[in-house]
């Protein structure tokens, strides 16, 4: 999970500077994040957050309004650590060969994603209140300018002059294909054959540059 930052200052009711109220707010989050998980967002209280957190109800309120706030301020905290984490990934491999460094860039995206999609897409897909608000910490949204980077890099190897276009689709499609992955109880496909298919896909669209119509159909499935 981030550690506090930038924030929305919408969420927050006092933020916190030293390093005893950071870990403060970190310890109401982490232990939000297991109640929402465990119990459910409309089941938990304010009082079983700090409860779990060990701090007094006072500490959340000094820095929360509302639980919705506290469950908001989690989804950023969340959601920026994978895009802090994502952009240390792309600096990292950005000196491979894309063939080598963009199936490592997505399984890494992808497990971060997996570890925390109980709060990414379950609580903000069963908590109204949530959606619209949760709208600006969606990671591609997140991620956007520094996988743009990534992507130049490689600009060279791969044909279409239109860059930004092209990777505002792929960004759209590697997310919508992370959540409907995660959000499936049954799969269809094992987690390595799923990631080499969306890694492979990406890198056909780039090499082979595929028609990015309303009508494509990802091949995340097997065929029958």
């Amino acid at each position: 999970m981030s550690n506090t930052g930038a924030h929305n200052p919408k969420i927050w009711r006092k933020q916190p500077k030293q390093g005893r109220s950071a870990n403060t707010v970190q310890s109401i989050l982490q232990a939000a994040e297991r109640l929402f998980v465990t119990q459910g967002y409309d089941a938990t209280t304010a009082e079983d957050i700090v409860s779990r957190a060990g701090v007094a109800v006072g500490s959340l309120y000094d820095y929360f309004p509302n639980k919705k706030a506290v469950a908001l301020a989690l989804l950023e905290s969340i959601s920026s650590g994978i895009a802090e984490d994502s952009r240390r990934m792309f600096a990292e491999h950005g000196q491979e060969p894309i063939e080598v460094s963009l199936p490592k860039v997505v399984r890494k995206i992808y497990l971060n994603y997996k570890r925390h999609k109980n709060v990414l897409i379950n609580l903000v897909n069963d908590v109204p209140a949530l959606r619209s608000l949760a709208e600006i910490y969606a990671i591609d949204k997140l991620i956007h300018r520094t996988s743009l980077m990534f992507l130049q890099i490689y600009q060279d190897q791969y044909h279409g002059s239109n860059l930004e276009a092209n990777h505002q689709f792929l960004n759209l499609v590697f997310t919508a294909s992370l959540k409907q992955y995660l959000s499936e109880s049954v799969h269809m496909m094992g987690e390595d054959e799923f990631l080499d298919r969306l890694s492979s896909l990406i890198l056909l669209y780039l090499t082979q540059q595929l028609p990015a119509t309303a009508g494509t159909v990802i091949p995340l499935r097997p065929s029958a």
